[in-house]
Order: C-alpha cells, then sequence, then structure tokens
C-alpha cells in the first residue's frame, strides 16, 4: 500500500515539481561536509564538526553517533595471556616488580590494529634490567602494535620474563571468563578484552545561522581513539551502521526512482487495443 502511495503521487507530480512524499526529506535543511578539526594529537583526537542541522537534529544525530562510536565498531584486544612459570593470575614472578595481576591490566591498555581475521599468536621475550614495552611484543604481518611505548612491566637485574598473548577481533567489551574456554591448558589466563578503539566520545549542539534563521543546530562531536583508526574515519563507519540500519525502514521506491523507472518501459511494438 505503501509503495503504491508513493509511485501514485510521483505519476500525478508534474516533471521538475517536488511531491508530497519527496518534501519530507528534500525540504529539511542539510549540512554541508563535516569540519575536521584535528586535537592535541591529530593521529587519535579531533573535532567534528556539522552544521546546519534542523532544529532538535544536533541532539538526536549526536546520541546515536556516541551510542555507535562506543559500543558497535570492531577492533583489536588482547584477549588471553599465557606467561612461563606462571599458573593464575594471582602469581607473582621472580624478579618482576609488577605482580600478574598488574602485568594483565596493563596488557589491556596495548593498543592493536589487526589485518585479518583472528585468533592470531603473539611473543613478548625480554631480558632485565629495564621496562617491558608493547613495541617489545614481536610483530606480525597481521597484527600492529600501536602504542609501543606502553609500559607493560619492569625487571630487576638478571630477570627475564617470556609470555604468548592470544589477540583476536571483536566489539564491545567481552569478560575474562568468556575468553578462556573450557579446554584451554593450564596457565593460560583470560583477559577482558576491549575491542572498541574508541576511547572517548562527547557531543554539544549550539546554536547557528543560515541566512536569516538563527535557530538552526550545529552538532559538535569530540571523539578520542586509541590510534587504530582516526576519530574522522570512526565517525564514518558509525554513520554507515546507522544508515545501513536506518534502511530496513524504508518500505517504497522514492518517487524520482518510480518516475525513472516508468520512463524507460520500452514501448509496446503492437496495438494493445487489438
Amino acid at each position: 500500500m505503501v509503495r503504491r502511495a508513493a509511485f501514485w503521487l510521483s505519476r500525478r507530480t508534474p516533471e521538475g515539481v517536488m511531491s508530497v512524499i519527496e518534501k519530507n526529506w528534500q525540504e529539511l535543511i542539510r549540512p554541508m561536509k563535516p569540519e575536521i578539526q584535528p586535537g592535541f594529537d591529530p593521529v587519535r583526537q579531533a573535532k567534528i564538526i556539522a552544521e546546519p542541522l534542523e532544529r532538535g537534529f544536533g541532539m538526536t544525530l549526536g546520541n546515536a553517533l556516541r551510542r555507535i562510536l562506543l559500543s558497535s565498531l570492531q577492533g583489536a584486544s588482547i584477549t588471553a595471556v599465557q606467561i612461563d612459570s606462571v599458573l593464575h593470575e594471582f602469581s607473582s614472578i621472580k624478579g618482576v616488580r609488577e605482580d600478574v595481576t598488574d602485568i594483565i591490566l596493563n596488557l589491556k591498555q596495548v593498543a592493536l590494529r589487526m589485518h585479518g581475521e583472528g585468533p592470531k599468536r603473539l611473543t613478548l621475550k625480554k631480558q632485565g634490567p629495564g621496562e617491558v614495552t608493547a613495541g617489545d611484543i614481536e610483530e606480525t604481518a597481521d597484527v600492529e602494535i600501536i602504542n609501543k611505548d606502553h609500559v607493560i612491566c619492569t625487571l630487576d637485574e638478571d630477570a627475564d620474563v617470556r609470555m604468548v598473548l592470544t589477540v583476536n577481533t571483536g566489539k564491545g567489551y567481552v569478560p575474562a571468563d568468556r575468553n578462556r574456554p573450557e579446554d584451554a591448558p593450564i596457565g593460560l589466563i583470560g583477559v577482558d578484552a576491549l575491542y572498541s578503539p574508541v576511547k572517548r566520545v562527547a557531543y554539544r549542539v549550539e546554536n547557528t545561522r543560515e541566512g536569516q534563521v538563527l535557530d538552526y543546530d550545529k552538532l559538535i562531536l569530540e571523539v578520542e581513539t586509541n590510534g587504530a583508526v582516526t576519530p574522522e574515519d570512526a565517525v564514518a563507519y558509525a554513520a554507515r551502521i546507522l544508515q545501513d540500519q536506518f534502511q530496513i525502514f524504508v518500505n517504497f521506491e522514492e518517487p524520482s526512482e518510480a518516475r525513472a523507472a516508468e520512463d524507460d518501459k520500452p514501448e509496446l511494438d503492437f496495438n494493445p487495443a487489438l
């Protein structure tokens, strides 16, 4: 019924004149290309500004984008670790200043970029004395370490550490108990996976002017990522997710498309009245 209504209106609208249905979205003011203002760390921080928007749309779009950015973007994370001579997370390692619990907390903050599907395994070996950083993890063709200066633990003289890290891709938050399979070997410790590459999102809405109208919305998104993606790319991915989800609710062809389809119909090469 809705499809027929859209088609009916489009057929009775003169060419070049907007139909009643098309006015629902064509007469709304549309923002120009978003302005990108890099932050102190341009790879990780940025403001994305969109204006002008219809009054009320700033809050609607800002809230939707924020929720998607924080919960639904794919990322990579360490999901499990196996450390030589360690049986469980409440252990300590000779010559290592941090206990295993602190080491696991530090491993959660390692930022990764994966170029393929997981899981993958990475190895970390280090001889003391000195700090063990994320840069000491041996990278592969599929896994890249972003924050290589991030400290994992500190070794005393003659101490050494060796660990095997399991990394995987996903979205959102997955607790440690779900990252340790039932048939896991002794000593495999599950790690809480924080997959989202977005660390912080804030938005605010201000008034902006367009022509003589003074109360359009200006949406200002402040986005910070872990460096695996840029803020503007993260917002683009979130917008694409929303576009894909909203598309299922459009249950008609746009009148302009219906008119074009009708005009493209081939003419009959015979008289249908005969």
